[in-house]
């Protein structure tokens, strides 16, 4: 976003300003704590313009039916819309001022388009790939009426192909704060995930998995830290949540991995 204002909620306000430039009431949008906001929750107001409606909105207030609730994050941002704001005349002189407004407006939209591109660029700093997919289809959608017909079937084919792949969807690290326990999901329902288990507790450990599997029939793959010969252990009783590490010695410890489909 190139034009964005971020605003903190109490509970009491309903009404936000915001002062950033744009060229239609469609191209201001509302999102709260990442949620974007249907235009029948608030209403916008802009700023009067210093000549007529062909001119460059400066500003002006969101007004919303509920108060949002303290603490929320509010952000008032501009996407401009891609249509003709200044219908021009063959028989009526075109004002300057409209020749620079539509120049305008078409710099602008570029702008945010490339801070889009960049943003697919930078993939390092986008968390998932469900979100190039997110941004790829919303750069599709609004230059769907500039593009020609083979254009649009050569993006379109690109992002089937991107929507076919699996990815992460969610995941978590190993550390310290969660016992050393990991896993990613994946878009498909496949899940990976595993852990360390220290030594003590006696000759068994059940073991509780972060991520329910699906049913009884995944995969556990698991080693010992301690591999002497007289070190043997294994694995039963598996649930869908939990399984049951049997080892030789109350000192062994090790480390195990579940694969399979999460529930």
């Amino acid at each position: 976003m190139e034009y964005y204002e971020t605003l903190v909620g109490d509970g009491i306000t309903k009404t936000f300003y915001f002062t950033f430039p744009f060229f239609g009431v469609n191209d201001i949008h509302v999102k709260i704590d990442g949620v974007e906001q249907s235009t029948d929750t608030y209403t916008m107001t802009p700023n009067p313009t210093p000549n007529d409606a062909d001119t460059e909105y400066t500003g002006g207030r969101i007004e919303f039916a509920t108060p949002p609730a303290a603490g929320v994050e509010i952000i008032i941002y501009c996407e401009i819309e891609l249509v003709r704001h200044i219908d021009y005349q063959p028989t009526k002189k075109p004002e300057s001022y409209q020749l620079n407004q539509d120049a305008n407006q078409l710099m602008h939209a570029i702008r945010e388009l490339k801070i889009k591109i960049l943003n697919l660029a930078g993939i390092a700093d986008i968390p998932t790939a469900q979100e190039i997919l997110a941004e790829l289809v919303e750069i599709r959608n609004r230059l769907s009426t500039f593009l020609t017909a083979d254009d649009l079937t050569e993006i379109n084919d690109a992002i089937a192909t991107l929507a076919g792949y699996d990815y992460v969807i969610e995941s978590q690290l190993p550390s310290a704060d969660n016992n050393y326990i990991w896993y990613r999901k994946y878009k498909s329902g496949w899940v990976e995930q595993g852990g360390f288990i220290p030594s003590g507790n006696g000759t068994s450990d059940t073991l509780t998995m972060p991520v329910a599997m699906a049913t009884d029939k995944y995969t556990v793959v698991s080693n010992t830290g301690n591999n002497a010969a007289n070190n043997f252990f294994r694995i039963a009783n598996k649930t869908t949540t939990t399984f049951v590490w049997y080892k030789s010695s109350s000192s062994m410890s090790g480390d195990w991995m579940v694969i399979g489909i999460h529930a």
